[in-house]
């Protein structure tokens, strides 16, 4: 049993006095709406909603999502979510995990959802795959593999090149948004892809100060074909409507990955229609990474994959490649 399997949290101040100041999903109607579409548009229901925690991580007091498995949990599952997210979007990735028998953690990473950034943080994206590393090396016990969505699959990837407890990866997406060519073609429109490379790269000072909404410079229509869900994404106060600094989009287009070695499995499970990035913008990244890899197109699926049949295939993916990590060979 993994009884233990995070450090304690807290060393500093009482749980109790934090966890009451927590902002929270429960009732919250970002969470109601959401969950309503899923069940209406795309038959995904939950039977159970995750506990939710906070953390620190790196000076941040991270939200997240405790999902937990009817029986002792087989490992931890760490949900990344991107750019357009936070850690309540995966939610629908935490069922085929749960259902494997894996305990599920969906972190809201600075700036983004409703976690507290640590005093003084300026939007740097280079937090990201070190506060998810850090959250991993916290577990104490059990297989660790971490999961990507969208701009999550290359923060899991850093993530997992930084830290000593990760067994695998799985990602949906693959962007190295430091090539300019996918840096613009991410963006909403390519015109102002090109716009803010030239006027990050000229004057990086005045840049970094804006503060932009996101759904302004992220098309979060195509996050789905299902135009309730559309609406949603481009209308929600913490998705579309949140605003974001600047500088988060600068030193996302400056980070690269430092070495193409990965040292754990890899699974890039790709939706196949996808409007936003098309698995050609994700493919020149998986052929550089080295190790074992593996990829399976879904048969359809927009940026979050919750249509049928993309849904069910991607759960079968993730518990397939979950299962190969635990079977007795996985370990000899």
């Amino acid at each position: 049993m993994l009884a233990g399997i995070l450090k304690p949290e807290f060393s500093y101040v009482s749980n109790c006095s934090i966890i009451s100041a927590m902002r929270r999903f429960d009732n919250h109607p970002s969470w109601t709406r959401y969950r309503d579409i899923l069940a209406q548009a795309f038959g995904i229901t939950f039977h159970t909603e995750p506990t939710e925690r906070q953390r620190q991580v790196r000076g941040h007091l991270i939200r997240y999502d405790d999902w937990r498995p009817a029986g002792p949990p087989v490992g931890v599952l760490i949900l990344v979510h991107g750019g357009g997210g936070h850690g309540r979007i995966l939610a629908p990735c935490a069922l085929p995990a749960l259902a494997a028998g894996w305990r599920v953690l969906a972190p809201d990473l600075p700036g983004y959802g409703l976690t507290t950034p640590a005093p003084g943080f300026d939007g740097d994206y280079a937090e990201w795959p070190a506060v998810i590393a850090e959250l991993a090396d916290q577990v104490e016990a059990g297989p660790v593999v971490l999961m990507g969505l969208s701009l999550g699959g290359m923060t899991a990837v850093s993530a997992a090149q930084k830290s000593t407890r990760v067994r695998g990866v799985i990602v949906t997406t693959l962007l190295d948004t430091s090539d300019p060519e996918t840096f613009v073609g991410a963006a909403r429109w390519r015109w102002l892809g090109r716009l803010s490379l030239g006027f990050m790269q000229r004057v990086p000072a005045l840049f970094d100060r804006l503060i932009m909404p996101l759904g302004l410079v992220t098309p979060l229509r195509a996050m789905s074909s299902h135009r309730a869900m559309q609406r949603y994404f481009e209308r929600d106060r913490l998705l579309g409507g949140r605003w974001v600094r600047a500088k988060f989009f600068r030193t996302l287009q400056q980070h690269r990955l430092s070495d193409p070695r990965l040292d754990c499995p890899l699974l890039l499970v790709h939706p196949g229609a996808d409007d936003w990035t098309p698995v050609s913008m994700s493919l020149p990244t998986y052929a550089q990474i080295t190790g074992a890899k593996s990829f399976q197109l879904l048969s359809n699926g927009a940026h979050l994959p919750a249509e049928s049949p993309a849904f069910a295939e991607l759960g079968q993916a993730m518990q397939a490649f979950l299962g190969s990590l635990t079977a007795p060979s996985a370990s000899d």
